[in-house]
């Protein structure tokens, strides 16, 4: 562990933790990826997946990946690939009760909704055919720590998740309606995790749920200002919901993307409540979200140094926006477009995102997951799909897209040759450090349609596990577990300085199209060989300092009980 840890009752927002250092130059080391998908037993051809979720559901001390799994056809439901110790899986979602047969799930997060220090598992779905029965959207409780067994028990109907006064809800004892995704996190600081659920018809809100304690929800998306229908004029909310501090005032904001229509940035008062700002005239505002694009979700991270977090955009439709938060350069929310000049504002598709630092140079470079122009009405190709709810869809093939951090927030395209092309129809990406070696590898999911249980898409796809093959730069690992603050820590901001090098992440539960990432924090060194020190704003707003921590090594860092 490390030689020295203090806490600071100080909150957040009054800590000079955020000031911008200037980065050091990116070293010459390619970033190399072998696809080992296979070999692993994670391929899983043809099915239709959308993103991976992380974590050690069973305690083991090793990374297990959930997969859902879209649409109906031979040998469809969802995965949990359940990692052996060696970084090879086997599917045990039958087993462990969350194969969910005949759903058409949509996103899922690991969240200890209980605080008890097991994994529980919210798997976002959407109705099936006419044909097929009802699947809700689902809460899993792990029974591990009352059981000494890790298995999942469905609680949707006891908990009581279902939107207030919806009768179809009741009835089938779960959101009904088409999930977009899920993801959570402690928007009223009360210490456990809340919900946000999005919805793709444009013509059914989003829906936030307060976590009460003891297995119940409660719907207040009307009185906490979470609706978005009203706001929009074709709403289609796919992709994972941001939770993010984006104005470092200690409560989480909610960015809630959509197709076809502007992006929303929901500010979190700190009174229960959120305001809209993205349309403000004067700071803080988010003007450059009200880009109608195609955006399924965006990826949050510190891209430039400067201590707060920015948002890049995956845009099926045009260009991967690239917005630079200008909290620390103007003392206000604010954001700039500078796609034009970042060198990420790639055209080829993009559903997927991932922000990570491949190359452990210590600064956060960008993973697309590509698929072609969406240009395919998905009720042509579907015969059963919902005819009130139409959208366009992919169909043709197109490789993915790697982007290195220059080191000033600007990028560079470095795909070819790097064994991560991943030629499919994209849907998630997620980064994890599989083999535990200090370097953050890739998981990539895949469509492959079906129609009345036969394949229609012309190419069977496939998920992919992009093994990172490092460098001789140094890392740091950092796991996070709250005691005053949700067990997760999601929510919480990791400051680690080594010398001239200062980096900052924010834990969040999800990210990108329905995926999520390691919750352990990888930082990159470079050639620096010691870390001068790491602080943890944590989301009770108390501080935690760990002077000189080793490097290449992961630390546990445990939220002080006072």
């Amino acid at each position: 562990m490390p030689s020295r840890s203090k806490l600071l009752p100080v909150l957040a927002a009054a800590l000079p933790l955020w000031a911008a250092v200037p980065p050091a130059a990116a070293p010459a080391a390619p970033i190399r990826f072998k696809d080992e998908a296979a070999a692993r037993g994670v391929q899983d051809l043809a099915v239709n997946a959308t993103g991976p979720t992380f974590g050690d559901y069973d305690g083991d001390g090793d990374l297990d990946v959930f997969v859902p799994v879209e649409d109906l056809g031979p040998g469809l439901h969802d995965r949990l690939f359940e990692n052996d110790g060696q970084g090879v899986f086997r599917d045990v979602a039958a087993e462990r009760g969350v194969q969910n047969p005949g759903s058409f799930s949509r996103g899922a997060v690991f969240c200890d909704f209980d605080n008890d220090g097991d994994l529980d598992l919210l798997s976002a779905n959407m109705p099936p055919g006419q044909r097929q029965r009802h699947v809700p959207t689902t809460l899993y409780r792990n029974d591990l720590r009352e059981s000494g067994k890790a298995s999942f028990i469905d609680v949707t109907r006891a908990a009581g998740l279902m939107r207030a006064g919806n009768e179809n809800d009741q009835k089938i004892g779960g959101i009904g309606d088409t999930a977009g995704g899920v993801g959570c996190a402690d928007y009223d600081r009360d210490g456990d995790l809340d919900i946000y659920w999005k919805n793709t018809d444009g013509e059914i809100d989003n829906a936030l749920f307060r976590n009460e304690g003891a297995w119940r929800f409660t719907d207040v998306t009307t009185a906490a200002g979470a609706a978005v229908q009203a706001k929009l004029k074709d709403s289609n909310a796919q992709g994972s919901p941001n939770w993010v501090d984006f104005d470092q005032d200690g409560w989480p904001d909610l960015l809630v993307t959509n197709e076809r229509d502007s992006k929303l940035l929901l500010r979190n008062r700190g009174d229960g409540s959120f305001v809209d700002i993205t349309r403000e005239r004067r700071p803080p505002n988010a003007s450059p979200l009200i880009n109608p694009g195609y955006a399924q979700g965006a990826c949050i991270a510190d891209f430039d140094h400067d201590g707060d977090m920015d948002i890049f955009l995956p845009m099926a439709d045009q260009a991967g926006r690239m917005l630079l938060n200008r909290l620390k350069e103007k003392g206000a929310l604010g954001f700039e477009d500078v796609t034009a000049k970042s060198g990420a504002g790639v055209i080829r598709g993009a559903r997927g995102c991932v922000a990570a630092d491949f190359d452990n140079d210590g600064h956060v470079d960008l993973y697309l997951n590509n698929g072609g122009p969406s240009n395919v009405l998905i009720n042509d190709v579907i015969a059963d799909f919902p005819p009130f709810v139409q959208f366009y869809i992919a169909w043709e093939q197109a490789e993915n897209t790697l982007l290195r951090n220059r080191g000033d927030g600007s990028f560079v395209e470095v795909t070819r040759g790097s064994g991560a092309e991943g030629l499919g129809i994209g849907s998630g990406v997620g980064a994890a450090d599989i083999n535990d070696d200090g370097f953050v590898d890739l998981f990539v999911t895949n469509r492959t349609y079906y129609a009345m249980g036969k394949q229609v898409s012309p190419v069977a796809g496939q998920n992919r596990l992009f093994i990172n093959a490092g460098n001789r730069n140094g890392w740091i690992k950092i796991a996070l577990q709250g005691t005053r603050s949700n067990r997760n820590a999601y929510g919480a901001r990791v400051r680690v300085v080594a010398s001239d090098l200062v980096q900052y992440h924010e834990l969040q539960s999800a990210h990108g199209y329905n995926s999520t990432n390691d919750p352990v924090l990888t930082f990159g060194l470079g050639t620096r060989q010691a870390v001068d020190r790491v602080e943890v704003v944590w989301p009770s707003g108390a501080v935690q300092v760990v002077e000189a921590p080793a490097i290449r090594r992961k630390h546990l860092l445990i939220e002080p009980a006072q």
